[in-house]
């Protein structure tokens, strides 16, 4: 310890051995915010990815609950106020076609696997599930490695065919 005399002229102990104390603690709160950030911005692109693939299933359930059974239309006649029967073979198409004509899925998914359609009724079912890349996914899977690769993301949407008006009847 050295001595040092002060302004009113006390002789007195100036500690030593405290240098590169701040530095060490701004050095870990850097790295604590970098660490928040890069979680921050991967956690914003799987919300925005999952927003994105239930936008698609959304459009493909629509598409798909527009895939009117005609047949049993013709068979059963329509009935007032009750939704138009849905045929379950074309509604899987109108799916499959929905999904695969998406090009934003393409640019925010590695693997966006087929949608699995399913009907009951009038009400057309439509699951999907793809991959989404992650863009600080490489840091973040030093922590996690679970997730270097992307994440999986699964939705699924319901739609209902059209209901007869008053007027068509």
């Amino acid at each position: 310890m050295s001595t040092a005399e002060d302004p009113e002229g006390r002789v007195g102990r100036r500690p030593s051995g405290d240098e590169g104390q701040i530095t060490v603690l701004v050095l870990g709160y850097t790295a604590i915010a970098a660490l928040l950030v890069l979680v921050g911005v991967d956690a914003t692109a799987a919300f925005l990815a999952r927003r994105a693939l239930t936008a698609a299933a959304d459009d493909a359930a629509v598409a798909a609950a527009g895939a009117v059974d005609t047949s049993a239309v013709y068979a059963q006649g329509l009935r007032c106020g009750q939704p138009l029967p849905v045929d379950a073979g074309r509604a899987a198409q109108l799916a499959v076609a929905s999904v695969a004509g998406d090009t934003d899925l393409r640019h925010s998914f590695t693997d966006v696997d087929p949608p699995s359609t399913s009907v009951a009724g009038a009400t057309a079912t439509v699951r999907l599930s793809a991959r989404a890349r992650l863009p600080l996914a490489g840091v973040v899977g030093l922590l996690d490695p679970a997730i270097r690769d992307g994440i999986t993301i699964r939705v699924s949407s319901h739609a209902q065919s059209p209901t007869v008006v008053a007027g068509g009847c």
